[in-house]
């Protein structure tokens, strides 16, 4: 058992390190390790429980009350959609504590669930405001090619953020007589993404910037890293920032008049919107972006609210 001070967390319990590493994302482990340590934190110090064994049913329903009403860093309730994380993650746990005996029962596995929100549509782009965003990173004349390789990547891929960032420049490859990008998906699972001519080229002109610049780019360098490094300005040849992205997508969109935010789940959203609005077939496209389930996918399609293009005007009924 590994022991996380009070001091850093706010609790006296021990975390088991070996359940952590059990996950092969570093991402998912930290989100894990917030997720259990805030409910650790949060039973001490409201029910003076330290102990695994003595946490009770009654404690998760109080603590699941309390996300509901005022559990974000703010202060204001957590959506279904984190409630419901947060209590998995310590399902999760608290079946491992079960399966080494640290305690008897797993408190969390009959606490009722949230019932999901209604989710509201990722704000798409049309293709004339992507090519909007491609004319203004144009004008960037500092760090425009790595703006536009990286952006043009997200809209003509429909690649996660964490597959983009996670790129190296042996990851770009020839195919025979095509451009892919080998990426790691979700689970680990390595994939390849059959690139745009649009994409080649911004890809292309990055890396020449990257030789003139004398950027380190060689197979086992991060494909897309920053410009600059206020706490060690030598140390360039790391990932990007995934705030970054964030704040690049939010800064072109006001640039260029959008009236609603946009994320790199935007650009995905685009991908997946414009795929379906030229005539692809939906599963296809479920295919190309990687979703389990082709219902994810119809989320995405722009078509089904189009009440004017309903085909049961179609039908001649007299």
């Amino acid at each position: 058992m590994e022991n996380f001070q009070k001091s850093q967390n706010g609790h006296s319990f021990l975390l088991d390190d070996e359940f952590f590493e059990n996950f092969t994302s570093i991402h998912t482990r930290k989100n894990y390790l917030i997720d259990i340590n805030q409910f650790l934190e949060w039973v001490e110090f409201y029910f003076k429980v330290s102990d695994y064994a003595k946490i009770q049913r009654i404690h998760v329903i109080k603590y699941r009350n309390y996300l509901a009403e005022a559990g974000s860093y703010a202060g204001e309730p957590c959506s279904p959609k984190t409630v419901n994380r947060k209590l998995a993650s310590l399902s999760t746990y608290f079946k491992y504590l079960v399966e080494r005996n640290y305690c008897s029962f797993n408190p969390v596995s009959s606490v009722k669930r949230p019932r999901p929100e209604v989710k509201s549509p990722t704000n798409a782009l049309k293709k004339e405001q992507v090519l909007e965003i491609f004319h203004e990173i144009s004008k960037n004349q500092n760090s425009g090619p790595l703006h536009m390789a990286l952006l043009v990547t997200f809209f003509t891929t429909g690649l996660r953020k964490s597959e983009i960032l996670n790129l190296k420049f042996k990851d770009y490859q020839r195919l025979g007589d095509n451009m892919v990008l080998e990426y790691r998906g979700k689970g680990g699972k390595l994939g390849k993404k059959l690139l745009n001519p649009t994409c080649i080229k911004a890809l292309n002109d990055y890396i020449e910037w990257m030789a003139e610049k004398e950027r380190a780019h060689t197979e086992n360098d991060w494909l897309f890293q920053p410009t600059r490094n206020p706490a060690n300005p030598e140390h360039l040849n790391k990932p990007l920032n995934p705030k970054t992205i964030n704040e690049m997508l939010e800064r072109y969109g006001k640039k260029i008049g959008l009236g609603f935010k946009i994320t790199p789940h935007s650009a995905r959203a685009t991908f997946i919107s414009e795929l379906l609005e030229i005539g692809v077939d939906i599963y296809t496209v479920a295919r190309e972006v990687n979703h389990a389930s082709v219902k994810t996918t119809q989320e995405y399609d722009k078509r089904r609210k189009k009440l004017l293009e309903s085909p049961v005007m179609k039908i001649d009924w007299e």
